[in-house]
């Protein structure tokens, strides 16, 4: 179980975004003080679902970037109802920052309530390594703010061209901070063009051993000047704890001028609806993505999923996922962005099921 887990479905799908926002501080941009906000709508055609609005407001200066994401849904009197809200605040560089979430929850007085708090440093020592301790309490039904999670990585270079990392992840228990989940990763450059990389997912038994639950190996390398193929192979731990080849997945990438082509497929032991005693694997799924790049700074996605019928196993693949993105530049500081995703639907029709509306000003 992760941190984003402890805190509830809602509040993990804010801590992604916001993962991936204020990871870092860029030195680059440390001088310039800076702000955005982004207000993403989103609605659901099919009846059941609450409409929903995304503020994130951003500002970044002197090496201070404070992020803030609300999510927001209608209330009975039909305005906007904020129901969680996460405040992160990052200082430093790319090699020794400090950063600070707290994860708000809205109380039936419509107030905020502190429900997860994160601090995290990521620092150099002395021999190089970047090392990275994570703690995050947690509030519990009384309101008590409790340590909850410890998450730990440090990530060196142990030869040129060759990087090695290693996280774990410490929950709390009655006896204090227990180990519960490990992830080892490698990566290493063997040609020009060809870099290698390993990782190691690990639980801790009750005796306190790390058994591996599951393994990735692969390679990326470069077929041409804009071209590349990336495979990875993955065996997970069978009933007896023994690791055996699931899936593999291949990567093709190609690029031009202003278009990307990216098409992914992902084999399976079970993708004909049933786990072959050999290695087998036999195509599971497959997503294409087309990025077109427009005059205005802009661009358009298209992404369809093939899929396998899991009540046809052995009928032919076909799409049946859709997403399609347009971003448009409608003035010199603001950019607005469609996303639609599109399903079948029983009768094997595509119809519209998630629409958003995201409007960026910097």
């Amino acid at each position: 179980m992760t941190p984003q887990r402890i805190a509830g479905v809602c509040v993990s799908i804010v801590l992604t975004s916001v993962a991936a926002t204020a990871q870092q501080v860029s030195p680059s941009t440390e001088a310039q003080p800076s702000s955005a906000t982004r207000v993403t709508e989103g609605t659901f055609p099919t009846s059941g679902f609450l409409p929903f609005r995304r503020v994130e407001r951003t500002t970044e200066s002197g090496g201070r970037k404070v992020f803030i994401e609300a999510v927001e849904t209608p209330s009975i009197e039909g305005n906007w109802h904020r129901v969680v809200q996460v405040t992160t605040e990052t200082t430093g560089t790319a090699n020794a920052a400090s950063t600070r979430r707290e994860v708000f929850g809205i109380d039936a007085q419509r107030q905020p309530m502190l429900m997860e708090t994160t601090e995290s440093e990521r620092f150099a020592t002395a021999n190089g390594t970047i090392r990275s301790v994570e703690n995050t309490w947690t509030s519990d039904i009384n309101g008590q703010h409790a340590l909850a999670a410890r998450r730990i990585e440090e990530t060196r270079s142990v030869a040129p061209g060759q990087q090695e990392s290693e996280a774990t992840l410490f929950l709390a228990t009655p006896d204090g901070l227990r180990g519960s989940e490990r992830t080892e990763d490698s990566q290493y450059r063997v040609a020009p063009t060809v870099i290698r990389h390993e990782s190691r997912d690990l639980v801790q038994d009750l005796n306190g051993r790390w058994q591996p639950i599951e393994t990735r190996s692969g390679q990326t390398r470069g077929a041409g000047s804009a071209d590349r193929i990336s495979e990875e192979t993955v065996q997970a731990a069978d009933l007896t704890g023994t690791l055996a080849l699931r899936d593999r997945v291949v990567t093709r990438t190609s690029e031009s001028k202003d278009v990307q082509e990216v098409v992914t497929e992902t084999y399976s032991q079970g993708a004909e609806g049933f786990v072959r005693s050999d290695s087998h694997l036999a195509l599971l799924q497959r997503v294409r993505r087309s990025t077109t790049l427009t005059a205005d700074g802009g661009r358009d996605v298209v992404e369809e999923v093939e899929a396998r019928n899991p009540m046809a196993p052995s009928d032919p693949m076909r799409v049946v996922q859709r997403t399609v993105v347009s971003v448009r530049k409608v003035a010199p500081d603001r950019w607005q962005t469609e996303r639609q995703v599109f399903a079948r639907d029983l009768n094997g029709r595509f119809t519209l099921v998630t629409n958003e509306r995201e409007d960026t000003t910097r």
